[in-house]
């Protein structure tokens, strides 16, 4: 009986401290009210501040044959912080069965509006067994991102931020002057998931990477946000990829057979020291925090561990670098072979 006592003095004092504390901030909301113009020009210059700013500021998902594009959580952070006087917050709701089901609250002080929103990701695998306890954090951290963007950019109309967002894209597009090396560096930031240049170009629709346009960078950045964000991994991304059949082998003349033992031959053959083949530097940088994330993931998803790593490559998960990272993901996608 003394320990329901005390529980309940202690869960009355954190409802009291909260209420004064929501109190005291309404107070402060209504002795200094908002500027819808000053919160216009300080969003706006915040969202295209730099192109790499902008880009974080868009996701796009590809859904059967088609592209969904909208603005980020980082985008509704920016949006938020440019509002002023209001709270937003998330947290997990349920993580029981197979699903996790995640709360994003947004509340305007100053007009005492109050917004939730619920998201839901599944926390089971395709042989429907549980993720582990490290991935259902990772997942749920990945829901209450959404669901906290969500309440946001519905607390805030959208009347006043989506001129925001097209600016944005604006950003993010450059002109033709800047495309070619925009288009790279998105190319490049795509290689350290694993994903080829015919992956990229078959879902976006194009034949090759020179023909990736404007319009078409703004979603290719769109993508790699929502993979950084949780909203979508590699694979689910560039899902059902039809990647280009090798071309058919041409019948050798006998000409042509009869120069493949030479051809083998000076293969073979000791090469002199100032002969020494090039190598291409190895990339020995550390892994980000969502490449190893995804790497997490993918081993739970295959029923691995790290142990099963260290057996296979000779070093631990920690040590796993870009050099690496691709020969790994091959790895765990057919650990027989």
């Amino acid at each position: 009986m003394e320990v329901q006592d005390i529980m309940t003095i202690e869960s009355g004092t954190i409802a009291l401290l909260n209420k004064s504390e929501i109190e005291q901030q309404v107070t402060t909301a209504h002795k200094f009210p908002r500027s819808i113009k000053r919160f216009r020009d300080e969003a706006m210059q915040m969202v295209t501040l730099t192109e790499k700013v902008a880009g974080e500021c868009i996701y796009s998902l590809p859904r059967a044959g088609k592209t969904i594009e909208g603005p980020s959580a980082r985008f509704a952070e920016v949006i938020a912080s440019a509002w002023g006087n209001s709270r937003a917050g998330a947290r997990v709701v349920s993580d029981q069965g197979e699903f996790v089901t995640t709360q994003g609250v947004f509340h305007d002080l100053e007009k005492n509006v109050a917004i939730t929103y619920e998201v839901q990701r599944r926390i089971t695998d395709s042989r429907g067994k549980r993720y582990n306890a490290d991935m259902i954090g990772v997942t749920a951290n990945a829901a209450c991102s959404i669901a906290l963007r969500n309440a946001i950019l519905k607390g805030v109309p959208k009347a006043f931020w989506a001129d925001m967002y097209d600016a944005a894209r604006a950003t993010v597009m450059g002109d033709f002057k800047t495309l070619a090396n925009r288009r790279a560096d998105a190319i490049k930031a795509f290689q350290s998931y694993g994903v080829t240049q015919e992956q990229i170009c078959s879902t976006l629709g194009v034949s090759g990477t020179d023909d990736i346009g404007l319009e078409k960078l703004v979603t290719l950045r769109g993508i790699l946000t929502a993979i950084k964000e949780g909203d979508t991994t590699p694979e689910q991304a560039f899902a059902n990829v039809d990647l280009p059949a090798a071309p058919p082998k041409m019948p050798q003349s006998k000409s042509a057979k009869a120069a493949e033992p030479v051809k083998a031959a000076e293969s073979a053959a000791p090469q002199k020291k100032d002969e020494l083949p090039l190598q291409e530097p190895k990339n020995e940088s550390p892994l980000s925090e969502a490449q190893f994330d995804y790497l997490k993931m993918k081993l739970e998803t295959a029923a691995l561990s790290s142990t099963d790593i260290q057996r296979q490559f000779g070093f631990a998960m920690a040590d796993i670098t870009n050099a690496n990272f691709n020969d790994v993901l091959t790895w765990i996608k057919n650990p027989a072979a």
